[in-house]
């Protein structure tokens, strides 16, 4: 067998390291899919599962690849690390490591590129940087930095609307273009949008399409809260903005209605009493799977065109279940229930499906620009041995299948964001009972608001707690 592909390297050297470099083309693309440890990962969700936050900080910090300064160097990890460390109570290591994500992500922004081993970050994402950060800064008494991070959130919400619409703008532009100059890649990306697999997935997008793309109202309903509470002229009035956005996108909920009426009172002079807001980071945002589906493409190979079977990747959003219903909330005689003021997945879904025709035309002609490729080199090694022959057609249907999506997702986003708001009870103690799930009672400060922030992220998860005053 060795002599004989011996005597082939001898007959058609030339040939055959085409075919051979083709070979190696194919498993060169397959390497550009970023990867993380297997087990790493494994391991970080399963401490996040049973709600042991310190063991998952120490997972997904060692996955971040820290810095001498201690911030992350991967987008990705650095997030994780930043979300899991504020649930674990780390503060100082949950800024850290979210200051670094957000210098990360603002220098994939600065240089306009969004691709290759970067995290694809959405603008959810951005806005809850932000907003983690706030939390964090709370937890550490720094209400002044805290108020900072909010008001960056707003900010970078209000920026980054603008800058994604001109990207996607831009790619769709593009596409069009890509499909009007060649009748046959307009044809593909046809039979690639009338597959039952494309079909299936944006009817489940469909589903939120009354929420507003790149409008994150989780983040948004937070700030209202604080400010709300902060005693600052001027900051009731910008309260009531931010509960009247929130109410048109979640659907004006009873407790933002009833915020909404305690902010218009208290901008116009009435300064409202003392309560706890319970918010609940419920179940898990959703995940990415890849989704590979095959359709007839028009293929340069052979000296001509030919159509053929081509498999396009694109990422296919799975999504996940709440933890528990809602959360139970008891002060002393007064009880409330939680309810969605912003939905996680919804935003990932809204976001996702602005974004669905772009990422499918660059799929589509991505597939048929690697079958191509390694089809040319095909047609240049048909007059070798067979063998050779073989081998580069082998290549040429490998490449067509290579194409990798980006499946990634900051893990450590809830499915939604409840909220509920009692009366600061007497004895400073509140019980907090999942629907169908555990119960915690804990403590409060008394003679002043506060925001307890519980998390469970799959269903049978416990509850962790954290108590922040304003």
């Amino acid at each position: 067998m060795v002599a004989a592909w011996a005597r082939m390297a001898g007959e058609g050297g030339a040939r055959w390291r085409q075919a051979a470099a083709a070979t190696v083309l194919v498993a060169a693309l397959a390497a550009c899919a970023p990867q993380a440890d297997p087990a790493s990962v494994a391991g970080f969700r399963q401490a996040v599962a049973t709600g042991n936050f310190q063991a998952a900080t120490n997972i997904a910090t060692a996955l971040a690849r820290p810095d001498s300064s201690g911030r992350g160097t991967e987008l990705l990890w650095s997030l994780n690390a930043g979300a899991a460390a504020l649930h674990a109570q780390d503060h100082p290591r949950s800024v850290t490591m979210l200051d670094g994500a957000e210098e990360l992500m603002r220098g994939v922004e600065e240089a306009g590129l969004n691709f290759g081993q970067t995290y694809r970050f959405g603008t959810y994402d951005a806005v809850m940087v932000n907003a983690y950060k706030a939390m964090a800064m709370l937890g550490r008494g720094d209400r002044d930095n805290a108020r900072v991070e909010m008001n960056r959130m707003e900010e970078r919400q209000a920026r980054t609307v603008q800058r994604f619409r001109d990207q996607i703008s831009a790619a769709q532009q593009a596409a069009e273009q890509q499909a009007a100059s060649d009748p046959s890649r307009a044809q593909a990306l046809q039979n690639a949008q009338n597959s039952p697999e494309v079909r299936e997935q944006l009817q489940a997008l469909d589903r939120w399409r009354s929420y507003q793309p790149f409008v994150n109202p989780a983040g948004t309903y937070l700030r209202g809260v604080f400010l709300l509470n902060s005693g600052v002229p001027g900051d009731a009035e910008a309260a009531r903005n931010a509960f009247e956005r929130v109410a048109g996108i979640a659907g004006n909920p009873r407790v933002v209605a009833e915020d909404l009426a305690m902010a218009r009172r208290a901008a116009s002079g009435q300064r409202p009493g003392h309560h706890v807001w319970v918010i609940f980071e419920n179940g898990q945002s959703p995940l990415f799977e890849q989704l590979n589906f095959t359709v007839p493409m028009p293929v340069f190979m052979h000296g001509g065109v030919t159509v053929r079977p081509v498999t396009v990747s694109m990422p296919r959003m799975v999504f996940q279940p709440s933890a528990y219903e809602g959360l139970e909330v008891q002060a002393g005689a007064q009880r409330a229930t939680t309810q969605i003021v912003g939905s996680i997945e919804g935003v990932m879904a809204s976001e996702f499906r602005t974004r669905y025709n772009a990422l499918l035309a660059a799929a589509v002609f991505e597939a048929i620009a690697k079958a191509a490729g390694i089809s040319i080199v095909g047609a240049a090694t048909q007059r070798a041995h067979p063998a050779v022959a073989i081998l580069a057609d082998l290549a040429a249907t490998a490449a067509a299948n290579v194409t990798q999506s980006d499946t990634r997702s900051w893990y450590m986003l809830p499915r939604e964001f409840q909220a509920a708001r009692v009366p600061v009870p007497a004895n400073g103690q509140l019980s907090l009972r999942a629907l169908g799930g555990p119960a915690e009672t804990i403590s409060v400060p008394q003679g002043r608001s506060s925001i307890v922030v519980v998390k469970a992220q799959n269903p049978g998860s416990p509850l962790t707690i954290q108590v922040h005053p304003l």
